[in-house]
């Protein structure tokens, strides 16, 4: 069995799979349904001409959605993009072009973006929205201009896309297929690190264990039972992630590690950070890990009336071993 993040998921989701995986909002999917939503949408990717190596950018705000998007990606040894939500025009159509983008998944309140450039990105042969009503007008336009903006031609509702397609069947993969995080550009424009699947999805899993206080297991193949004992004790992580998931801390740190040992992602709602909405969350769903910098000092500061709290992680993500940029 390889140390691929999609084969593990999978051996996880058989072994635990009436498990939350993913909350957002009143919605929240188990590890089954999490696997089988996403291999509906790894099957309309490869219905698209999808495939090993295909890129796809994820223009979403933190959102189950967004997990659901990149898991359907991995399964066909694919690789997803994480584009920067604040990207306008310009930004949005180099990254999409930088990265070879076949295809696109957004919210549609970010519709207006993609309807300006997507005519200017050939490779492109996907377009899924996501139905979070429509953008924001801007200064000068009605809110009736601002949704005729948005409509982006060929765009597919993400649940029609799910609905109508069965599931991929799964595949071999392999440990040198690519995952790839793109940088912010503060230092100039955004650029794609690679890292090689096996020794990034192994960093991950080293990085998860010690925090459940146990010792990472030797082989892909020994995850799912030790996940199986975690859950049976009762011991599930429950991570909120408050920094975006189209960053690297908030996706590592926040979703993807505690993911490798069956835990329970719960995203934030609001667009903006809300520590009470925070605060509510972490009691709801008994959350044992917060992921922000921004809200470190704040929350440490008041931790001690939060009883669930374990982990509360600052923003000091180490990349994991092989970096193959």
């Amino acid at each position: 069995m390889e140390m691929h993040i999609a084969t593990v998921w999978e051996s996880i989701a058989d072994a635990i799979g009436d498990v939350p995986a993913i909350t957002n909002g009143g919605i929240t999917r188990t590890w089954a349904e999490f696997d089988d939503r996403a291999a509906r949408l790894a099957s309309a990717y490869a219905d698209a001409g999808l495939g090993p190596d295909s890129k796809v950018a994820l223009y979403l705000y933190n959102s189950n959605e967004y997990q659901e998007a990149q898991y359907g990606v991995f399964k066909i040894r694919g690789v997803p993009i994480n584009v920067n939500y604040r990207y306008l025009d310009e930004e949005l159509r180099y990254l999409l072009d930088n990265s070879d983008a076949e295809a696109i998944v957004f919210h549609t309140s970010l519709g207006d973006r993609v309807a300006r450039v997507v005519d200017q990105l050939p490779k492109v042969k996907l377009l899924i929205e996501v139905d979070d009503g429509p953008p924001a007008a801007e200064a000068g336009a009605g809110a009736d201009d601002a949704s005729d903006d948005a409509d982006v031609p060929g765009a597919q509702s993400f649940e029609d896309v799910v609905s109508s397609h069965d599931p991929l069947d799964r595949i071999a993969r392999y440990e040198d297929d690519i995952y790839m995080l793109y940088t912010g550009g503060t230092t100039g424009m955004p650029k794609g690190v690679m890292y090689a699947m096996g020794g990034f999805t192994n960093g991950l899993v080293e990085a998860g264990f010690p925090l459940a206080g146990l010792t990472p297991p030797d082989d892909a193949a020994s995850i799912a039972p030790m996940v199986v004992e975690l859950i049976a004790d009762g011991r599930q992580a429950v991570s909120i992630p408050c920094a975006p998931l189209m960053h690297g801390t908030g996706l590592w740190l926040g979703a993807f590690i505690p993911q490798f040992t069956g835990g329970h992602v719960v995203t934030l709602t609001n667009r903006s950070l809300d520590p009470h909405e925070v605060l509510d969350t972490v009691e709801r769903h008994r959350a044992t890990s917060l992921t922000s910098s921004s809200i470190t000092c704040s929350i440490r500061s008041i931790s001690c009336c939060l009883t669930s709290l374990v982990h509360i992680t600052p923003d000091e993500t180490i990349p994991p071993s092989d970096d193959v940029s």
